[in-house]
Formats: C-alpha cells, structure tokens, sequence
C-alpha cells in the first residue's frame, strides 16, 4: 500500500512530479491517464518502490504494483539534487536529508518555486 504523498520518477528524465494523495492523482487527468514507461517509478513517504499502472488498468491503488524494492535517502537525495539543477534551484549541491519524508517535503518545495 501506497504512503502518500509520493513522487513519480520518469526513467531517463530528471523531473520529479510531486503527489500529494491518491485523490490528487486520481483528479489529474495528465497523471493517471499516462501511458508509462515500464521503468517509470512512484516512490512514496517510506521509500518503497512502485510501477506506474498502464493506461489499461483500472484507475484505483491496485493499479500500482509494489516492487518489494526500497530507494535509500542518499539515492533520492541524489534523485532530488538532479531535479533542482534543471528547475534552476540555487544550491543544489547542499541539498541534503536523513528520511524519505523530508526528501518528498524537499521535491514539493522546489515544484512550487
């Protein structure tokens, strides 16, 4: 099960795009209408790894599929420095944290610059 808020993580892009809840993506047209990337990634509050549904799936939390796979706090860090250089965030390379909550809490900063 989903720990919102979340962001998804498109494969080969830099861009994070913060989620707040599932109704947030449920109501976003752009979101939950995507045809994914069979790499493309929700990463929520704990870090757990999840598959993006295809535009098939029923739109409800079962569409997303756990990968029983975990993102560690320096790898998202990582994730979060490389999305604040192309959202021209200054200092990107001070960015750091020591949970998965504070590195969403940072992505949902930088997105409402």
């Amino acid at each position: 099960m989903i720990k919102w808020p979340a962001v998804i993580k498109y494969q080969g892009e830099d861009e994070l795009i913060y989620i707040a809840s599932l109704s947030d993506w449920l109501n976003d047209a752009d979101l939950c209408q995507s045809c994914y990337e069979l790499e493309d990634r929700l990463i929520d509050m704990s870090g757990a790894l999840f598959s993006l549904p295809s535009v098939s799936a029923t739109v409800n939390t079962t569409a997303f599929v756990a990968l029983d796979a975990q993102i560690s706090v320096p790898e998202f860090v990582e994730l979060v420095r490389q999305h604040a250089v192309i959202e021209n965030y200054c200092c990107s390379a001070k960015i750091n944290a020591k949970t998965h909550q504070q590195v969403i809490a940072m992505v949902k900063e930088i997105n409402a610059l």
